[in-house]
């Protein structure tokens, strides 16, 4: 008689494998956009962006994303009205918003809707903002 097949976990399965973070940047310049996306490929995240707030809604309805950076001047839908859509649909993505706006009322609104932070695309460096979204994933990336 051969003995019963055990199950095998997933972490049998992938062994040492480590899955990559993965992070939506909402940025409608393309030459910030590649910047950022250079950065994040080299500290080893996936990376998506979308150009327009409508695509980023989009992507995160489908549930990929772990955070998103949202830029908040956008062709079609501001940061806000985007993150307001998300939060609609019951999105729970943690959110950095990044702009050029360094206005007081305009950081208040943003950190005061849930945002987990601000960062002012003028003062933050690439790598910068890739810290601060490792800083934020930490603990729900291995």
């Amino acid at each position: 008689m051969r003995p019963a097949a055990r199950g095998v976990s997933l972490k049998e399965l992938t062994g040492n494998m480590q899955l990559k973070p993965r992070v939506l940047l909402v940025e409608d310049r393309s030459d910030l956009a590649a910047m950022y996306q250079l950065a994040f490929d080299i500290a080893g995240f996936d990376i998506r962006v979308a150009v327009t707030g409508t695509e980023g809604v989009t992507i995160a309805e489908s549930g990929w994303p772990q955070l998103m950076v949202l830029d908040v001047q956008l062709p079609d839908l501001d940061g806000f009205a985007v993150y307001d859509a998300m939060r609609r649909r019951g999105l729970t993505i943690p959110v950095i918003f990044l702009s050029v706006t360094d206005d007081g009322a305009t950081i208040r609104r943003a950190m005061s809707l849930g945002a987990v932070d601000y960062l002012v695309k003028p003062r933050v460096k690439p790598a910068d903002v890739v810290w601060r979204v490792k800083h934020h994933l930490n603990g729900s990336v291995a």
